[in-house]
């Protein structure tokens, strides 16, 4: 299936109760092996090199983004460090406050372990939830993991092999969106609201930085030629 009839699909469906459908549908999507390659295609024609506003993270892309929905091919890279598995967030209890779609694309995929939060209470900073049973589900190229917002905790464990995921993000209106996200700790305890907000903030520093140092190099050269 191409990128172009995956939207126009999406845009048939309720989002909300037609997720057997979607899940076939990202199923078929993620047996197109040009995705990356198309995308590179036309980013570079629209936008040359840049990196603005393409990348999810150092390791995603987004392929396309609306207001109802993302699609976004993540990477996954086996890590034999500690720093390694912080970089790809592996280890890290969270929940979304947004429902997710996700299968396997390549590679032997992550695992994914998850639990239910049992709770309907708000969540708060120190007082652990009650949870359902842990599930396993190592993403294999075909198998799909939904997951609905605020619902679940769940963390990734790396592959053996560097694998990519294709995910659809759908969007909560904002009118209705009422809470957040949170990391929790190795006992589930919640910590702080929002995902990993130290390594974006980190990641989005290192970016800032790099652009300036593309734009003070351009410009000393552009100096010299005069």
């Amino acid at each position: 299936m191409k990128l172009q009839t995956f939207i126009e699909r999406m845009a048939t469906y309720d989002l909300q109760t037609d997720s057997s459908k979607i899940v076939e549908d990202l199923r078929q999507l993620a047996t197109n092996r040009t995705l990356l390659s198309e995308y590179l295609y036309t980013t570079i024609q629209q936008d040359g090199f840049s990196t603005k506003n393409r990348l999810y993270g150092a390791y995603a892309f987004v392929l396309h983004s609306n207001d109802l929905f993302t699609v976004r091919l993540g990477f996954w890279s086996p890590v034999t460090s500690r720093d390694e598995r912080e970089t790809f967030i592996y280890d890290l209890n969270h929940s979304h406050d947004f429902e997710l779609y996700c299968v396997g694309y390549s590679g032997d995929g992550y695992t994914t372990v998850s639990r239910k939060i049992l709770d309907q209470a708000p969540l708060q900073a120190g007082r652990r939830p009650e949870f359902g049973e842990e599930r396993i589900l190592k993403l294999i190229p075909g198998e799909v993991l939904h997951m609905l917002p605020l619902k679940e905790v769940h963390k990734q464990l790396p592959p053996e092999t560097m694998s990519a995921s294709l995910s659809l993000l759908i969007h909560p209106p904002q009118a209705a969106k009422t809470e957040e996200a949170w990391c929790f700790d190795d006992n589930l305890v919640p910590t702080y609201p929002g995902i990993a907000r130290q390594e974006t903030a980190l990641y989005d520093s290192l970016l800032s930085r790099l652009q300036r140092e593309q734009t003070s190099l351009l410009t000393q050269s552009e100096r010299k030629s005069v």
